[in-house]
């Protein structure tokens, strides 16, 4: 029947294996909505003003609501709403679009629809790729119509995908091209072309007739059908005389004025980016993507379709190296039992059930809705070297019984039930350690909910695994031997094992009759933890190798957009020329970045990028407005993608913020090792204000609203309609020629239609102020943020923080003005606040534990001396190697918690058992200590062995779990060696303090001196 049971395990955890989907991280359902509105030709001022601050009142109204952040720049408003993580992101999103349904009536003519959606992680790109033309003869606008209406609707319907969007190339756009002096001359407004358009290009259905029995349809068919034909329509008519759009504009089939230039390795290109829907595997859709592509290459022989972006590639190589180290890790532990065992049968009975754990865990992820990614494959890369230590415990026992004489099928019982309340705390144990991780409170709760699960679900099964499948497989292949002698009285090991013995028994003898000294070791080696935790170099988390690193250019606010793009091709050809560079992908402007440029540099192998980061910051040293990211997490810009990040907070005015947001970026760069330093406040654009006189456009029958829309029109131009043909559309676009919007001296002469219909000119109720505004406003919660962020190199990033935390303690700000640190150092600080207080928690846990299963509230004391002494190994063993203490390390010490009292509960319990047989506390730990010395020895070296390969930092994402590891198995080294002496000092201790209590209790006069049955047993010789 076991037999049987393990078989159907193995088969389902199969199953579950081929089942799971494979991502980076786990799927997470974040409660935050984003709103983004577009507002064309507005300044940041009026965006803000206009947009967002009435969202901001709106939205702050809904319940759950923690946190609003609003960023109002040029042309559009982005409003990020965080909600507290008991809400559902779905009825958030609701609630969202309810109140903006409501606010929209708010906004100015020009405003376009909010866009409201719900950020998930799990939603997120997969595969990027850029289309080239070989023979070099297709058209950009060519390439582009084959991008929208061929390229994306194949990708579109491929399972899994969510959407698909494409940049680059030209738009075809139908201009109508004001004249600004025919307007003038001929008295016409820009709303009259706009309305003329609007009225023309229309389909309207009329009804139906009767005739001739039949019931006919009637239409008016008034749409465009050739461009020609929107040049012939009437404007106005002055006296029966017609004024026609083609005598007051030009009309032009042509394209979208270009805002950006998207290239790779230098040549013009169409960038497509597929977006997986949340929650699917991220391997599979991009498979099935590349599928697709295979496919669209054959069928357009003519396309070079480039793959720049691959998140699968990432993804395959952190989940193999996870796999290869699981494997090695087991394999490792395997050897270690071999060793101590010197027999090959033993040592396949106790590690026959290692892969059916780790197998079964596989249908424990998939029940649970879990799946493989960078933190559950750490979870299982650790469990490896757990999962086996409770078979060692039970067949460690069993065959010792065995090596006495006992037929196998005696020692698999009896040395079971010996163990069983052994093994049952050692893993309720690490249970009870490991159960509080996946209820952590905050973000990294979430993130780090599946990791205690999966390491619960493996102990627990290899809890089932040791009470069942161990004893079956001893009793039925565990052979006999004939009993040593005085094997059943010393309690010894095989032969190669007693100079072991003897050597600890000597050593634990010196300790018991040096209490005191060795009392006064443990407590200096508990103090040293404090001076090792100050002074460790401490982040977020390990990076992970990439492939990639970006480079951001930030002109002046105003530069042209081909200046920057002169410069950026500069730039490229220098990015080009480094060594193993694959591809750069360039984007030069944007909507709302114009005098920005991105460049993306992938390189043939993952590392490479921080190889070579002091060549690429030294060839481009001289070059003003570069930034750099080398952190491994893709590409980034901007003051807020930055690795360190303070954010400087006012109650009062902008004016006021902006100037201690200087000063703050001023004693930022003062640190060194600070690089790359960016502020969200950037110097603003140069603007022109057309200021209304109320007073005086009131009485002509304007108002600043019809002004406004006037100049946008004329400027930034206003889409009047839509041109059809054969199936295609492209925006008719009403504004003034290009060189004809520089003339704002003749623009302000032109005539406005009032309520009255009279012709108003502009000068009559504006005038024109020059002045300069932001390039961006961030608000949170209400109040005006600037962010200064700063990237490190040189130092290490705990070193840079504290260096600019205090400079910010001398700066002198004014009253109202806040500085706090933001992004890693915010998250790092909150992270490791829960993951403190998980360890507290788990420290009660442990301790409930051990006292219900040994029926006392002394003696855990005793069994949790161990933790202390496995932090100590850990962070000498983080210093050792120059590891941070990160979140990841934090893990693995609090990881230590339930492996290390493992040792303690194994002698404390044989020593309890011997002390009920009538043996003094020494005699029992004597005893206690050289029989439980090899299981103890056993299962520390296979956790050891079995995080080795973790800890080598092998492949692209080894760094991130390599800290854990090392944590581990400094302190599995320190609490093994120092809980072999020290636990049974304290035991001895504890219980002589205990009898003496009951003593003074009792009013029994006190033992001068140690009794002959308590006094040590004379050294082994």
């Amino acid at each position: 029947m076991i037999v049987m049971l393990m078989a159907a395990l193995v088969v389902v955890g199969y199953v579950a294996y081929m089942r799971l989907p494979v991502n980076a991280y786990p799927n997470t359902d974040n409660p935050m909505v984003g709103v983004t509105t577009s507002y064309p030709g507005a300044s940041p001022e009026e965006v803000q003003a206009s947009v967002s601050k009435p969202l901001e009142e709106a939205l702050g109204t809904i319940n759950g609501v923690t946190q609003i952040t609003s960023e109002s720049s040029e042309n559009v408003s982005t409003i990020r709403i965080e909600f507290s993580l008991d809400t559902a992101v779905d009825k958030a999103a609701e609630s969202v679009r309810e109140k903006v349904s409501a606010t929209v009536g708010q906004f100015p003519n020009g405003v376009g629809d909010p866009v409201i959606s719900k950020f998930d992680p799990g939603a997120m790109g997969v595969i990027g790729f850029s289309i080239v033309d070989k023979t070099g003869k297709a058209q950009p606008d060519e390439l582009r119509r084959l991008a929208d209406n061929q390229i994306k609707p194949r990708l579109e319907r491929v399972s899994g995908v969510a959407d698909v969007s494409v940049s680059g190339g030209y738009v075809r756009q139908i201009q109508v091209n004001l004249k600004l002096d025919e307007l003038n001359l001929r008295r016409v407004s820009a709303a009259q072309v706009v309305s003329a358009i609007q009225a023309e290009n229309q389909n309207l259905p009329g009804g139906t007739v009767t005739d001739s029995g039949k019931n006919l349809l009637v239409r008016t068919p008034g749409n465009f059908q050739t461009v020609d034909e929107i040049g012939k329509i009437v404007v106005t008519t002055n006296g029966g005389v017609p004024t026609y759009l083609r005598d007051v504009a030009q009309v032009k089939d042509g394209f979208e004025d270009v805002s950006s230039y998207i290239r790779l390795n230098g040549k013009d290109t169409v960038s497509i980016s597929v977006i997986k829907q949340s929650g699917t595997n991220t391997v599979k859709v991009a498979d099935l993507v590349k599928a697709e592509l295979t496919k669209i290459q054959r069928d357009y022989p003519n396309l070079d379709i480039i793959i720049s972006t691959d998140q699968s590639i990432s993804i395959n190589e952190s989940t193999s190296d996870a796999l290869r180290d699981l494997v090695l890790g087991g394999l490792f532990a395997a050897l270690i039992v071999f060793l101590f065992f010197r027999n090959i049968l033993n040592t396949v009975i106790t590690v026959a059930g290692l892969p059916i754990i780790m197998i079964g865990t596989f249908a424990g992820m998939n029940l649970l809705g879990m799946g493989l990614n960078m933190i559950t494959l750490l979870a299982l890369s650790l469990a490896v070297g757990l999962v086996i230590d409770d078979a060692i415990v039970v067949r460690e026992n069993i065959f010792r019984h065995i090596e006495r004489g006992e037929t196998p099928r005696e020692a698999a019982e009896k040395g079971t039930n010996e163990v069983s309340l052994s093994v049952l705390a050692m893993t309720l144990t690490v249970i009870s350690v490991f159960l509080p991780i996946a209820f952590i409170s905050g973000m990294i709760g979430v993130f780090f909910r599946e990791f205690g699960l999966v390491v619960c679900i493996a102990v627990a099964l290899s809890l089932f695994e040791a009470f069942t499948m161990a004893p079956m497989l001893s009793a039925h292949m565990g052979g006999s031997h004939k009993p040593k002698a005085n094997h059943s009285t010393l309690d010894a090991d095989a032969d190669h094992m007693n100079w072991l013995d003897r050597t600890y028994h000597r050593l634990l003898v010196l300790a018991l009759h040096h209490k005191r000294t060795t009392t006064i070791i443990a407590v200096v080696v508990f103090v040293s933890i404090f001076a090792l935790a100050a002074s460790s170099e401490m982040s977020l988390m390990g990076s992970i190798s990439s492939d990639t690193f970006s480079v951001t250019l930030q002109l002046d606010r105003g530069t042209p957009l081909e200046t920057i793009d002169k410069q950026a091709r500069e730039i490229e050809q220098g990015l080009m020329q480094l060594p193993n560079v694959k591809y750069v992908y360039t984007t030069v402007g944007g909507s709302s970045s114009s005098e920005k440029a991105t460049f993306s540099v992938r390189m043939n192998e993952t590392g490479q990028p921080s190889k070579i980061e002091s060549q690429v910051r030294q060839k481009f040293a001289n070059v003003n407005g570069l930034t750099f990211s080398f952190a491994g997490m893709g590409p980034g810009s901007g003051a807020t993608s930055k690795r360190i990040q303070v954010n400087v907070k006012s109650t009062g005015s902008l004016t006021e913020l902006q100037k201690a947001a200087q000063e703050v970026e001023k004693a930022m760069r003062d640190v060194q090792g600070t690089v790359d330093i960016e502020s969200s406040a950037q110097s603003g654009k140069l603007e022109m204000h057309v200021m209304v006189d109320r007073e005086r456009a009131a009485r002509a029958g304007l108002s600043t609203t019809s002004v406004g829309s006037t100049l946008r029109t004329l400027l930034n131009g206003t889409t009047a309609s839509r041109y059809r043909e054969s199936g295609k559309e492209a925006d008719i676009v009403v504004r003034l020629r290009a060189e004809d919007r520089s003339r704002m001296d003749d623009i302000m002469a032109l005539t406005m239609s009032s309520t009255s219909g009279r012709q108003v000119p502009l000068r009559n109720v504006a005038t024109t102020v020059a002045s300069t505004g932001p390039s961006s406003i961030r608000r949170v919660n209400r109040e005006y943020q600037i962010v200064v962020g700063t990237n490190y190199w040189g130092r290490s990033e705990n070193a840079v923080t504290n260096d600019i935390r205090a400079r910010l303690a001398n700066l002198s700000l004014p009253d109202g003005v806040t500085t706090a640190f933001g992004g890693n150092v915010q998250t790092m600080n909150e992270s490791f606040a829960s993951l403190m207080f998980t360890l507290l928690l788990s420290i009660i846990f442990v301790y409930m534990v051990l006292a219900s299963q040994f029926n006392s509230f002394t003696q855990p004391l005793v069994l949790m001396l161990s933790l202390p002494l496995s932090v100590v190994g850990a962070l000498l063993a983080l210093r050792l190697v120059h590891m941070s203490l990160d979140m990841i390390s934090l893990i693995g010490i609090i990881l230590l918690l339930g492996l290390v009292t493992k040792n303690s509960i194994l002698l404390v319990d044989f020593a309890n058992r011997q002390r009920e047989k009538g043996a003094s506390r020494e005699e029992a730990m004597l005893r206690a200590g050289p029989v439980r010395l090899r299981p103890i020895l056993m299962t520390s070296s296979s956790l050891i062995l079995g995080m080795l390969p973790v800890s080598l930092s092998l492949g692209s994402s080894g760094s991130f779990r390599a800290p854990m590891a090392v944590a581990v198995i400094g302190g599995l080294i320190t609490s093994t060696l120092l809980t072999l002496v020290f636990v049974p000092v304290a035991y001895c201790l504890m219980d002589a303090a205990i009898e003496k209590v009951k003593r003074l209790r009792r009013r029994e006069p006190s033992v001068a001196s140690t009794s002959a049955a308590d006094a040590p047993a004379p050294a082994a010789k």
